[in-house]
């Protein structure tokens, strides 16, 4: 339990029923009784139990807020047993105590990260420590390994077997135990270990393999007694792909034909910085392998991609991607154009033609696809997009593995709600300029 949060409910509550009792609105007794239950309320509910795996930042507050709409309609049930009691003012004494206690769960206050231990394989151990130290949202405090590493995990605390599970998740005052795959454990094993857990007070976590899936994706089924988990197929075809080019070849020619004086004066000052075409025409590789011409305004001098081979040397760039922070090829107005994205504004009428979509992953050029291996590949099986995870997690900062996996996490797990997302989050990004060069 959370004593701070706790403890800053509690004293909000009070403020607040001091606050409607010294105003009038409710009878001292009744909002003191209303201000000392809402505590207890949230505890009922599980709001200071530790943060669940897995958990947003807004599944607390969202739990806040249902149960301050349940509570109110309580107090608007009940009021009349209380004769000083006006249900519409208790009721919102309850509103306005979930929407206070909904603040200090926003800004993360008294919200701490879960504890968590982890269990297998030495290599499957160091993987998943860096995964969960990449996303920083989580705290690893200890390791039960299958067998002595020859590589250590830092300072982090390690025990050879898994007989003193339990014990170590106590002894580290852990949140979670999580057994990794890989590690073996018989199905026995596995439930004994699920009831030493339940006097320690830390859940039970066993990963399924599976990468970057998303949990709408998956459910538990049991058959014949064995309890399996499913995982859907990700959406490739079908009303919802309709929907989305549809939508997306519509407002993509609206915000084209609005911004059609915008590009017209860049083509302008393109062509007087430097001669040359305006407009810089490249193959990329669309769905299913097909080439097109994809369009955007030039940022670079007019002889770039001649002078592409001499600069290979310098490639900052990881695995198949070529990339130089300061590119020496870039002009002035072109860096700029690239800070704010606006090179990327006529791949709108790529989108209106079909050869693109306003999500996807990112346009590959052909010399790419050539070097592809099969996970990269999956990336073909969709349009490519004028944003895109990779957009607004990064962009040229991402290494390639990154941008892969990126890519690859959109096409299995896409829905019209995470392209919603992006496009929200793209315009962050964009005002943002996180490596945009």
């Amino acid at each position: 339990m959370s004593r701070p949060a706790v403890a800053l409910d509690t004293a909000l509550s009070l403020a607040l029923g001091a606050t409607a009792a010294a105003l009038g609105v409710l009878a001292a007794p009744v909002a003191l009784t209303a201000a000392l239950a809402w505590p207890l309320l949230l505890l009922a509910t599980g709001h200071y139990r530790h943060v669940g795996l897995g958990e947003s930042r807004l599944t607390p507050p969202l739990r806040i807020l249902g149960t301050g709409a349940r509570a109110a309609v309580l107090a608007l049930a009940l009021a009349p047993w209380f004769v000083t009691a006006d249900a519409v003012a208790l009721a919102a004494l309850v509103a306005v105590l979930s929407v206070a206690s909904t603040v200090p769960s926003l800004a993360g206050i008294g919200r701490r990260r879960p504890r968590v231990v982890l269990v297998g394989r030495p290599r499957d151990v160091r993987e998943a420590l860096a995964e969960l130290r990449t996303a920083d949202n989580h705290e690893v405090v200890a390791a039960c390994l299958t067998r002595s590493s020859k590589i250590p995990l830092g300072d982090l605390p390690t025990y050879l077997g898994f007989e003193a599970t339990s014990a170590v998740a106590a002894h580290h005052r852990a949140d979670a135990l999580v057994v990794l795959p890989g590690a073996r454990l018989t199905h026995a094993q596995v439930r004994r270990l699920h009831w030493s857990l339940a006097g320690v007070g830390a859940d039970l976590y066993l990963g399924t393999g599976l990468l970057d899936v998303e949990p709408q994706r998956t459910r538990v089924v049991s058959t014949a007694g064995v309890d399996l988990l499913h995982v859907t197929s990700p959406v490739l075809h079908g009303p919802r792909r309709l929907l989305k080019d549809v939508v997306e070849r519509s407002l993509a020619l609206v915000v084209l034909v609005m911004t059609l004086p915008l590009l017209a004066l860049l083509c302008v000052a393109i062509r007087r910085e430097t001669p040359g075409p305006a407009l810089f025409r490249q193959e990329r590789v669309g769905l299913d392998g097909v080439p097109f011409t994809m369009f955007k305004l030039r940022s670079m001098g007019n002889d770039a991609e001649d002078e592409r081979s001499e600069l290979v040397a310098h490639n900052e760039g990881d695995g198949i991607l070529f990339k130089i922070r300061i590119d020496p090829r870039i002009t002035p107005l072109g860096r700029q154009l690239r800070r704010y994205s606006l090179d990327e504004l006529p791949q709108l009428w790529n989108v209106v033609r079909g050869d693109m979509s306003l999500v996807g992953p990112r346009p590959a050029l052909p010399s790419e696809v050539a070097r592809y291996d099969i996970d990269p590949r999956r990336r073909l099986v969709v349009k490519p997009g004028v944003t895109g995870l990779w957009q607004v997690s990064g962009r040229s900062d991402l290494s390639w593995e990154e941008s892969v996996r990126l890519d690859l996490r959109y096409v299995d797990n896409w829905s019209l709600r995470l392209d919603v997302s992006i496009l929200a989050r793209t315009v962050q990004a964009v005002l943002g300029h996180r490596g945009a060069y």
